[in-house]
């Protein structure tokens, strides 16, 4: 029972009863007391009443008569009649006109009236709330923006709202009863999903065109849930419809501008990729021109130092040995640029390569005898990466050369070759203590031609590390420096 007191009218012409029934329910229930039909009544417009209750004999008004128009005036008040035994035709009238919950006879049990008047009082709050529920939802449901409708399993319109309306471009009122499918162009696409989908699976989402009443095709998201069944045993849907044909539209002119971008990326890479094979057949070809008149040039030189060595000509032994030293730089450099046009052509083949062996050809080709004791190699006897061979050997080659050169001039020089695994697979290092580089252009040093150190100090082409990262990259790998000047160098790559 609810904390707040149940408000009950009481209403009888004798004063005893009126006085009994107060003294009896006033500490648990709000008693009001009316000694005839028309005090009650002016009560009640007053004051509203949870309960009424009324004896059936009174001068002036009977309480049949009364809860009738009460029934009428105040319908929310729930009624009890009191009466005697031999009242029964006035119990009948009570009950079919004046709708009442319950009757009890005189004299009244406190017992059993208490109980009828708690039940009585339940059975309103029940039903106010009900109808506050009710009032929500028919609320909610006409003021809703998507269109909202009820079908029934013949697809016949129970209920729509406005918004279902002004969609279809029919009236409200004209769509109940009227058959839905009529307008969805794909019917029985529709119906197959409704006999083919689980009911106990909740709601489901499906596409439809609604044709409205002009002719107009509309795109639509319908979401449909299964409501059970009504009181004639057949199934009602729920349909709640979202015009999507701005969507729709929008989502057509994305692909078609997908698919024109699609094409535009095509022709360009086409172009990108014939100009690259131009770039690349243009470069080999000018490197491997330009090696026949150096190695003339150089040829040459060498011919002309020789004379100058028998006939003591000093200043044209400086001419011919610069004339040497700039040929044979051109000769590195167009063999560099050779090498790192064919890395980019060359399809990497893979295969699994003992990399201890391998690290041993490159020291024993790369090394001179007398630094071989500043070397130290970490990796595993019988260590194996998937790799191109040849591809490899040409990184290896390129990082241990870099090691050598920048470590020259350092005290005490020291290089090691390590080997470990990770997350993402084989990593290999290249350590050195050489003269090192600020960290800051760590990008800088795998660029063409990028050099950090003057060529007077250190020579070479500044293709070395680019290659070594072309070669990386081919192979789906990373590669990294981190340097000090003064502490030396770290190349990784996995």
């Amino acid at each position: 029972m609810s904390r707040k007191k149940i408000r009950v009218l009481f209403v009888d012409d004798e004063e005893g009863n009126r006085r009994a029934f107060k003294a009896t329910f006033r500490r648990e229930m709000d008693v009001t007391l009316a000694s005839s039909g028309a005090e009650a009544l002016h009560v009640l417009e007053r004051v509203p009443m949870h309960v009424i209750v009324s004896d059936q004999r009174m001068p002036d008004m009977p309480g049949s008569e009364l809860l009738t128009l009460v029934r009428a005036k105040h319908p929310h008040t729930m009624r009890i009649l009191l009466t005697g035994y031999s009242d029964i035709e006035a119990v009948a009238q009570a009950i079919n006109k004046g709708g009442i919950f319950a009757y009890a006879t005189k004299p009244w049990d406190e017992h059993d009236l208490r109980l009828r008047i708690e039940q009585a009082y339940e059975i309103q709050e029940l039903r106010t709330s009900r109808e506050a529920l009710l009032n929500q939802f028919t609320q909610v449901f006409r003021g809703a923006g998507d269109p909202i409708v009820l079908v029934d399993h013949r697809g016949r319109i129970v209920e729509a709202n406005p918004a279902c309306g002004k969609l279809l471009g029919v009236e409200q009122r004209e769509l109940i009863g009227r058959g839905f499918m009529q307008h969805v162009e794909n019917a029985k696409d529709l119906m197959r999903s409704l006999r083919t989908h689980p009911r106990d699976e909740g709601p489901f989402n499906v596409d439809i065109t609604i044709r409205d009443r002009s002719g107009d095709l509309i795109d639509c998201l319908m979401t449909l849930t299964h409501l059970g069944e009504c009181k004639a045993g057949k199934n009602v849907f729920q349909a709640i419809i979202k015009d999507i044909t701005d969507r729709r539209q929008e989502e057509k002119r994305l692909r078609k501008l997908n698919s024109d971008l699609d094409k535009r990326v095509a022709v360009r890479t086409a172009q990108l990729l014939e100009a690259l094979e131009d770039i690349g057949s243009f470069s080999y070809s000018v490197a491997h021109d330009l090696r026949s008149p150096l190695k003339n040039i150089l040829a040459l030189s060498e011919h002309l130092h020789g004379q100058a060595t028998t006939t003591g000509d000093t200043g044209s032994l400086a001419f011919t040995e610069r004339i040497h030293k700039g040929a044979q730089r051109m000769i590195d450099l167009v063999e560099d640029l050779l090498r790192f046009s064919q890395t980019n052509t060359r399809e990497i083949e893979r295969r699994m390569v003992d990399l201890p062996e391998l690290v041993r050809a490159v020291i024993d080709e790369q090394v001179p005898e007398h630094r071989r004791g500043q070397l130290t190699v970490r990796i595993d006897p019988g260590t194996e990466v998937l790799a191109d061979a040849p591809m490899l050997k040409v990184v290896l080659h390129n990082l241990l050369s870099n090691a050598l050169k920048f470590s020259a001039d350092t005290a005490a020089p020291r290089i090691e070759i390590a080997h470990r695994t990770d997350g993402q697979g084989d990593v290999i290092e290249v350590h050195d203590n050489g003269v090192g580089f600020d960290n800051k252009h760590r990008e800088q040093v795998f660029g063409p031609f990028k050099r950090l150190h003057s060529n007077a100090r250190f020579e070479g082409t500044g293709v070395g590390l680019a290659i070594v990262q072309r070669i990386v990259r081919k192979h789906g790998g990373t590669v990294q420096a981190d340097s000090r000047p003064g502490h030396g160098t770290v190349l990784r790559f996995t």
